[in-house]
């Protein structure tokens, strides 16, 4: 049996929630202690600092800052883990970020641990910012350790993708500021933020994931088919292991749309993502064409 890794890389609001949840409900599927362990955008992070630009999330430092609180309070090095829920794998991902070995051999340890396990994991949608030497690092460490990488980046509409986070945001939100919240500004502003925007274009994705992946090692899927019927067959043979059926009722931080996206509003998105529409058009043709509404305003 293939020693598998599952490498999800994306995209945000794309499905990737929904995905962990059919795969790591499999017996012979150990995707350890979290969904996204955000080892490898902290490192890209730490580095951009370094050369003076922001940092994009912080990963890093919020668990070093954790740590430190820890030791403020008295209860680092005390084997209190048990009891600290949210803080109990702070250390380890550290590790992770502290030697990238640290993180391959984690995983080598779950798949060696349980003679049932054929495939264990990462999900993290930020990692379709990385860049394709990150990747081929990720890939170089995987492969060392005898594992066949499977990847995964699932897209969604570029403009609903964007409007889904808006949603998202507002719904995370307590009853004041909810109520204050303009989702349709959000998204207008989000379209001129690099990282928000860059997340929606998925060829720069594609292009470093292609630059360390074989294209057979990869699976395109779509936000907009994923709950057919169909799509478990494709992601089963994809992975080429055992796979229970999906569970096509169960849908994970849903943002339901309250009104309708207004066309001028739509039209300028479109049009800030066009690249990005032409060059999966080119790739994927009829398939895209029918199942992202962006289309009908290019």
């Amino acid at each position: 049996m293939t020693k598998t890794f599952i490498l999800g890389v994306g995209a945000q609001k794309g499905g990737t929630t929904w995905l962990h949840r059919q795969l790591n409900d499999n017996n012979n599927i150990d995707l350890g202690f979290r969904k996204e362990y955000h080892v490898f955008d902290a490192i890209e992070d730490y580095e951009r600092n370094k050369e003076g630009k922001k940092p994009k999330n912080g990963f890093r430092e919020k668990r070093i800052n954790k740590i430190l609180n820890s030791h403020k309070r008295g209860t680092l090095g005390r084997n209190l883990a048990m009891g600290r829920k949210k803080s109990r794998y702070t250390s380890l991902e550290l590790a992770f970020i502290d030697n990238v070995d640290n993180y391959f051999d984690y995983f080598d340890y779950l798949y060696l641990k349980n003679p049932e396990v054929n495939a264990v994991g990462d999900i993290t949608p930020n990692y379709a910012l990385l860049q394709a030497k990150t990747f081929q690092l990720i890939r170089q460490g995987l492969e060392k350790r005898g594992f066949d990488v499977k990847v995964f980046f699932l897209m969604r509409d570029p403009v609903e993708r964007v409007w889904s986070l808006a949603r998202m945001k507002q719904r995370n939100m307590d009853n004041e500021k909810r109520d204050q919240f303009d989702e349709f500004k959000y998204i207008e502003k989000a379209a001129d933020n690099g990282f928000t925007s860059y997340k929606s274009q998925y060829d720069k994705t594609i292009n470093q994931l292609e630059e360390a992946f074989d294209p057979t090692q990869i699976h395109y899927g779509f936000y907009e088919n994923l709950f057919e019927a169909d799509n478990y067959y494709r992601i089963k043979n994809f992975l080429d292991i055992p796979l229970k059926p999906f569970d096509s009722s169960q849908v994970f931080n849903a943002s339901p749309k309250s009104s309708s996206l207004p066309a001028e509003l739509n039209q300028k998105l479109v049009q800030h993502f066009k690249p990005t529409y032409d060059y999966i058009a080119q790739r994927h043709g009829d398939t895209v064409l029918k199942l992202w509404q962006g289309y009908q305003y290019l």
